[in-house]
């Protein structure tokens, strides 16, 4: 769980920190005044329940259900969400009647279980970083502390007022929330600078000619007999041999492959082709192991189990994609070092779930009671 922890945690908060998620609730039966009152009641009652606690060196906090209710509504949403989005292929495998919730994923998990373990590998993430920057005396940036306000207004517009209400997401609990998150990011962001990697770093793990472009034009003739119109007009497998031939000595002297292919067009096709070694092919092997070798301007003819090719290479001094290859190797080298720096932190504190841990059922979080 703690290889890809990093990655869930920060693909989650990231996620929540630019408010993406979206509202699913009910027309309004109340005022909005009514609703804000009820929404801070059950906030209220939510940080009265405590869901988790976190104990290092012998101090223990306390982790409360207002403190995780922010990652229990984004995680429910992306659930439905993912729901609606394969709706009729859930259908059709499990009845008009199925529960998303309940579909199982993995042996003895459901998609209920699956949720539920991103939010707690979520929170703890969130929570521990924002214990450590606190008890370093940490203070928000001040861009960081302007962004709360409009953060969490650009949050609560996303949500109808009976939303807020019934989840008891009032301004003040989401606000905490952000403010948490941003402290654990900005601390998370400290500790990032002390994994220095660098593209030199990882350039000596990435070999450059997997990525160079060979972009060629070519004409192919099939060695098939399965379309009988073609195969009556190519003639039999000496004949089609011949006729590639010429069009390999034409194109040796110069010719445009577009002229040639003109003369063959109801028998012959004319493509243009790149290849990167990086990517793989579903070319025929001769015809890749011919284009690899060549250098540009060549022309080869090459008779292979399928069809027969006549190339040319046009160029392969570009590069595609090598650079992004080496960006992402900095940032998975980065995350692999922030993640150990996490682990260690991780095996300072004792955390512990309580029987109201237990009581929250995912699938349930934004539904009327």
């Amino acid at each position: 769980m703690k290889s890809r922890r990093i990655m869930v945690c920060m693909f989650c908060v990231l996620a929540m920190v630019v408010g993406i998620m979206a509202g699913c609730g009910r027309p309004n039966q109340m005022t909005d005044a009514e609703y804000e009152e009820l929404a801070k009641e059950n906030a209220a009652s939510n940080a009265k329940k405590v869901v988790l606690t976190v104990t290092r060196d012998g101090k223990t906090r306390e982790i409360t259900l207002d403190m995780i209710m922010y990652y229990l509504v984004y995680n429910e949403t992306e659930g439905n969400q993912a729901f609606l989005k394969n709706e009729a292929y859930f259908k059709e495998i499990y009845g008009n009647d199925v529960n998303f919730w309940e579909i199982p994923v993995a042996r003895n998990a459901t998609y209920k279980d699956t949720y539920m373990s991103t939010v707690y590998d979520s929170v703890v993430y969130t929570m521990l970083m924002y214990y450590e920057a606190v008890d370093a005396g940490m203070e928000l940036t001040e861009s960081r502390q302007k962004a709360l306000d409009s953060t969490t207004e650009q949050f609560l517009a996303k949500y109808t007022p009976a939303e807020r209400a019934r989840t008891g997401l009032t301004k003040d609990v989401v606000r905490a929330n952000y403010e948490r998150i941003f402290m654990a990011d900005q601390y998370s962001a400290l500790l990032a600078t002390n994994v220095k990697v660098t593209p030199e770093d990882v350039k000596k793990d990435i070999d450059r000619e997997l990525y160079r472009k060979y972009e060629a034009i070519t004409l192919y003739l099939t060695k098939s007999n399965d379309n009988p119109e073609l195969a009556a007009k190519a003639g039999d497998s000496a004949q089609r041999l011949k006729t590639m031939q010429d069009c390999y000595e034409a194109a040796l002297k110069g010719e445009d492959f577009a002229e040639i292919q003109k003369r063959y067009s109801e028998i012959m096709y004319l493509r243009s082709r790149e290849y990167r070694r990086v990517e793989g092919s579903s070319a025929e092997p001769d015809f890749i192991e011919a284009l690899l070798g060549m250098e540009p301007g060549e022309v080869k003819l090459v008779d292979s189990s399928y069809g027969i090719y006549v190339i040319k290479l046009l160029n392969k001094s570009n590069y595609e994609g090598y650079e992004d290859a080496v960006n992402e190797a900095v940032s998975a080298a980065q995350n692999k070092g922030i993640n150990e720096i996490f682990s260690k932190i991780e095996e300072k504190y004792q955390v512990t779930r309580t029987d109201a841990w237990g009581e929250i059922e995912m699938g349930t979080i934004l539904k009327a009671k």
